[in-house]
Order: C-alpha cells, then structure tokens, then sequence
C-alpha cells in the first residue's frame, strides 16, 4: 500500500506542480470549509458526487496544512469508505487504525520535500530538530522515515 501512497502523490505533485494541499485539493474539486468543530480537527466527507474537507477553524494556522494534506489522503485512498460516512479526524496522529495510518504517510510524503528533509536531517538528526525546521507535527516526521526506508 505504501507503493500505492508514493505513486499517488507523485502524481499529483507532478500534476498540480505543488505540494501546497489546498491547492492540489481546488485541482480536485474538493471545497475546503472551516466550522467550529469543537474538538474535532477535521473531517472528509462525499455527498451527491461533491467533495469536502471541513476543517476546524479554531485549530493553529500551521495545523490547517496538515489536515487539509491528511483528508485529501483520505479523499485519494478511502473515497469508498466516505461514501457511507464522514471520516472524522479527533486523533489525527492514531496509527492503529489501517485508513488513519495511511492517511498519515499521504500527508507525510506530500507535504515533506525530500532533498530538503534530507539535507536537514544530514545537519542534525533528531526528529524535534526536523519538526521545528520545517514546521511539521513530529508524528508526520516519523512517517516520512518510514518511508524513506522502504524507498
């Protein structure tokens, strides 16, 4: 599946030539709203053939990337599972459920430039280091050297 997850953002950065989520996600057709969601980061749903992230608006300018980036894996990867319900975001970061996991390895890889984590991770390699360097939450670091080592 990860070799499914890497082939998909490829495409889509090549595609859309950005790795920016919101607008791969605008490409897609898919409306972004914000709401008040209470604790509830974010969630994806599809609805009479339309599309939508729904982000909370009370959540960190620098998180709203990474929900946008985590539903739009939902969006490539578990459209079928939308269909039939929204698929809400309280745990973000929960890696024991098989469709969050790999929600959070789309996220990693779309938002995460390799030369440039590289480069950083070859400056100093601690995962806070690369968190606080390119401003991405700690557990997407992790993901992304999952995949760097089955590349």
């Amino acid at each position: 599946m990860i070799s499914r997850i890497l082939e998909e953002v490829d495409k889509l950065t090549k595609k859309y030539k950005t790795r920016d989520p919101f607008e791969i996600a605008k490409g897609l057709n898919i409306d972004i709203v914000y709401h008040d969601l209470g604790n509830l980061k974010g969630y994806y749903y599809y609805q009479s053939r339309m599309k939508y992230i729904v982000i909370n608006k009370n959540i960190s300018e620098d998180l709203k990337p990474v929900i946008c980036a985590h539903e739009l894996g939902h969006d490539r990867l578990h459209l079928h599972f939308a269909k039939n319900f929204a698929i809400r975001e309280f745990g973000l970061f929960d890696m024991s459920s098989k469709p969050e996991r790999e929600a959070n390895i789309f996220a990693a890889e779309l938002l995460i430039d390799e030369p440039k984590f590289l480069e950083l991770a070859l400056d100093e390699y601690s995962y806070m280091y690369l968190s606080n360097k390119l401003n991405i939450p700690l557990e997407l670091i992790k993901c992304k050297l999952e995949i760097l080592k089955i590349k």
